[in-house]
């Protein structure tokens, strides 16, 4: 049975929940002068091992020691653990030396967040006399929206000069970017939808929804509303388009795109059109075409990453179309993404498509022979632990890998962050794409199959890891 509600009060160790998110390990904190406005009913608090702010609603926080034994049984992740280490570190610290403090990493508000300017590193050694010096964060690279100089229609000479994100043969610097006064509609259809929308209220960009999921659609306005940002939610695609300047669509079928707009008629008139749908080449050209005959602008935009970076607005996206669309869709880009890329113009639509379905074949060889290793070390007798721990230590881990780790140690693949369903599709259509250029690929046929015999055994809405309980017979 749950504690009743309490008041806390600044100073006090609780958990904070935020949405897609465990409770995490926290403290309450003196509202920042900088700090956006206070929804109702909620505190300022500081999050250790992540090391930011945020305003928690008071129903989500819940007292430290009550709750810690419970919540390190049952979230085992490892940015968890290690923040759960910091707290009861600090909280040993302060019982041993009365006048020990606290560090805390100085907040930093959203409009100056985009241009870090460079620090010393901090010292990992805990001196009385300066209080606890935190491990420092490492930076997140500043979100990035670059532009091809190449003015060519060849495509496969766009993708050889696919640029990096930290150094670009021409770079549009978006830490000045506004937040754009077009409204935005919103077709939310997949998993990384909620996280994406989320991010454009907190950017205070004005919204139209429209989702089949009406659990979606309140939990968007409520969060809205807490943000005090405009959002409003319709019954149908159409409506939608009507009332806004921009649509993006998000869904998880990548015929359903061409449905809606065969729909549309001329709603799409004078409108933007971005495609973040993960999509092929030629089914890319085709909405382009339809978007064209509508006297709309289109915008293929590829995303990568997985639900938490969606959540947290560090995907990657990949774009080609319409320069202009590119241009006024910045602040929204910069809302969802770590870094944007544009990489060719309305002659090179399909560039964005190829070169996602390209790292999604990747991601499904990395992830096929990731969870091969593993049932291979429990086969020999290993302990998936001591395992896990090694190969920790070695150039193979990743943050992806160390997330598929965690849950095949768990044996929970329920949390979808990245489905089943999609990646075997983005893997079919890349293989479709290898036909078209008789690119032979027998490592990613491989790893479809092993993702299609999952789907069979109706593994569809789980995690893209559960293949491992495929790979171990």
């Amino acid at each position: 049975m749950e504690s009743p509600l309490k008041e806390f009060r600044v100073n006090d160790f609780v958990f904070g929940k935020m949405s897609g998110f465990p409770p995490w390990p926290a403290i309450v904190m003196a509202a920042d002068p900088a700090a956006p406005p206070r929804p109702k009913d909620s505190k300022w608090v500081y999050f250790f091992g992540e090391h930011n702010y945020a305003w928690i609603e008071d129903k989500h926080i819940k007292p430290f020691e009550e709750y810690k034994e419970q919540y390190k049984a049952t979230y085992k992740q490892t940015k968890f653990k290690k923040a759960l280490e910091e707290l009861e570190s600090i909280i040993e610290n302060m019982h041993k030396d009365p006048d020990y403090r606290i560090n805390f990493v100085k907040y930093i508000s959203k409009e100056h967040r985009s241009t870090p300017k460079e620090s010393k590193s901090t010292p990992k050694k805990i001196r009385k006399s300066s209080g606890l010096n935190s491990t420092p964060v490492p930076k997140k690279k500043a979100r990035t929206s670059s532009m091809l100089n190449e003015d060519t229609n060849d495509n496969d000479s766009i993708l050889s000069s696919l640029p990096l994100v930290d150094k670009v043969p021409k770079t549009l610097n978006t830490s000045n970017v506004t937040t754009s006064e077009k409204v935005i509609g919103f077709w939310a259809g997949n998993l990384y939808a909620g996280g994406i929308i989320k991010n454009l209220i907190n950017s205070g960009h004005q919204l139209n929804i429209w989702s089949h999921s009406s659990t979606l659609c309140e939990e968007l306005e409520e969060y809205a509303e807490q943000q005090r940002t405009y959002l409003k939610t319709f019954n149908s695609p159409a409506e939608v388009v009507r009332n806004s300047d921009i649509i993006f669509s998000c869904l998880a079928d990548p015929d359903k795109p061409k449905e809606l707009i065969l729909e549309m008629g001329d709603l799409l008139s004078g409108k933007g059109y971005v495609e973040m749908t993960s999509l092929d080449p030629e089914r890319s050209k085709d909405l382009s075409e339809l978007i064209s005959n509508s006297e709309g602008r289109y915008l293929e935009a590829m995303i990568q990453g997985c639900r938490e970076e969606s959540m947290k607005g560090e995907l990657v996206v990949l774009t080609a179309g319409a320069e202009e669309l590119f241009l006024q869709c910045q602040s929204s880009f910069k809302a969802m993404a770590k870094a944007t890329f544009l990489l060719g113009d309305s002659k090179n639509l399909g560039a964005a498509c190829k070169a996602h379905l390209i790292l999604q074949v990747m991601r499904g060889i990395f992830l096929t022979g990731f969870t091969e290793g593993f049932a291979m070390a429990d086969k020999c007798g290993i302990i998936l632990k001591s395992f896990h721990n090694v190969f920790s230590y070695t150039d193979l881990s990743s943050s992806y890998l160390e997330g598929k780790a965690e849950m095949i140690l768990s044996k929970n693949f329920a949390s979808a962050e990245e489905p089943l369903s999609q990646l075997q599709k983005d893997l079919a259509l890349g293989l479709e794409m290898s036909n078209k250029y008789r690119q032979p690929m027998p490592l990613a046929s491989n790893a479809n199959e092993i993702l299609k015999h999952a789907r069979r055994l109706g593994c569809d809405n789980q995690d893209a890891c559960c293949i491992y309980n495929r790979t171990r017979y």
